[in-house]
């Protein structure tokens, strides 16, 4: 019953902390003129709305770890704080005045090299995927940052419309903090469900007609959040003697699958039409269904719904090996993919909106 309060406890302050914080960080913005840029194409709204809004789950996040670090040793938290701080600091950077692609980059790098190797937090086993399974430390390293540097990126780019961002953070921060908890790790569970918490009060204020968003500075420091929960998992389901844990990786996989999907597709999308990959545009998942007529809400809730389901594959099939899972997610991703291909394509010949088959 302790541990169950406890993590209530923890969930319900940092929901507490971002609705106290949000309100202020909104009202100095727009004291502030502190506004999207609304000129740009690729924006969906005509009026200007704060991005500060990872400066309140930020805290929130942060005042929450403060208080976990207090009762044992399980997470490298100086290399977390080290690490989050400089990835904050270019996020507000981005978000007040513009940050260059590359500097952004390099910054994940540094941020990743932190990450894994004065905190350790690595891939040390595939799983069987590609036939590998122990990594040396060198690749261990490697592959481990260049996971954590794709993860930032992913929440990165499909914080795009209203609520989606948040939503997939907080199903995954819950998703990796249901597991932390049944394995016993307490500090990665209350960090995860203090991340979900945030997270949803955040969601008061960001869902359509968003009022704030979270920035470049709350959707990078969600993605490090969440690339480390998804390692985390990875290593604890290798060495854990909780029963009938999940796949690891398959299931670190299925949690992450939009921002992922959605990341691959528009990287391989620029690189194909010769383009900069880091040239933003509007190939993005998000963007094409609402091209279909769906709202940003009901964008949002298919997204959320596939992670979902995604999840419930991996659980269902959790005895299956590592690399036929995600064979199965890379073909059903295919699939769906082409299905709005195909949707966007008949809607261009033929007048219609998906949104009024949805309510």
């Amino acid at each position: 019953m302790f541990p169950f309060i406890y993590y209530l406890t923890v969930t319900g302050v940092s929901i507490l902390l971002v609705l106290i914080i949000l309100p202020s960080v909104i009202h100095i913005a727009r004291q502030n003129n502190l506004f999207d840029d609304h000129s740009v194409d690729r924006k969906e709204h005509g009026y200007g709305i704060p991005r500060l809004g990872g400066v309140a789950f930020y805290i929130s996040i942060v005042l929450a770890s403060l208080l976990i670090a207090k009762n044992g040793t399980g997470l490298p938290f100086y290399e977390l704080y080290a690490a989050s701080i400089i990835l904050f600091a270019i996020g507000i950077k981005d978000d007040l005045s513009g940050v260059h692609c590359h500097t952004k980059l390099a910054v994940q790098a540094l941020v990743s090299y932190i990450l894994t190797v004065p905190g350790n937090i690595r891939i040390t086993n595939l799983h069987g995927i590609f036939n590998v399974y122990q990594l040396g430390y060198l690749p261990s390293v490697i592959i481990s940052m260049l996971v954590i540097i794709f993860i930032i990126n992913s929440f990165n780019l499909i914080d795009g419309i209203d609520g989606l961002a948040g939503t997939l953070g907080v199903i995954a921060s819950c998703a990796f903090g249901f597991y932390f908890m049944v394995a016993g790790q307490t500090q990665l569970a209350a960090l995860a469900f203090s991340t979900g918490g945030s997270l949803i009060a955040f969601l008061a204020y960001n869902y359509s007609p968003a009022r704030i968003f979270m920035g470049d500075a709350g959707s990078l420091f969600i993605g490090m959040l969440c690339a480390v929960f998804a390692i985390k998992f990875i290593s604890i389901n290798e060495v854990s003697t909780v029963y009938n844990l999940p796949a690891a990786p398959a299931f670190a996989a299925a949690v992450l699958i939009v921002p992922a999907f959605d990341t691959c597709s528009v990287v391989i999308t620029r690189i194909y039409n010769k383009k900069s990959p880091f040239k933003p545009d509007r190939n993005h998942i998000h963007h094409r269904m609402l091209l279909l007529g769906l709202t940003h809400l009901q964008t949002t809730f298919i997204l959320g719904i596939v992670t979902l389901l995604f999840i419930g594959l991996a659980l269902v099939f959790k005895q299956e090996d590592n690399a036929l899972l995600l064979l199965l997610f890379v073909a059903i991703l295919l699939l769906m993919n082409g299905l709005l291909n195909h949707l966007l394509s008949a809607k261009s010949k033929q007048v219609f909106q998906v949104g009024n088959l949805i309510g």
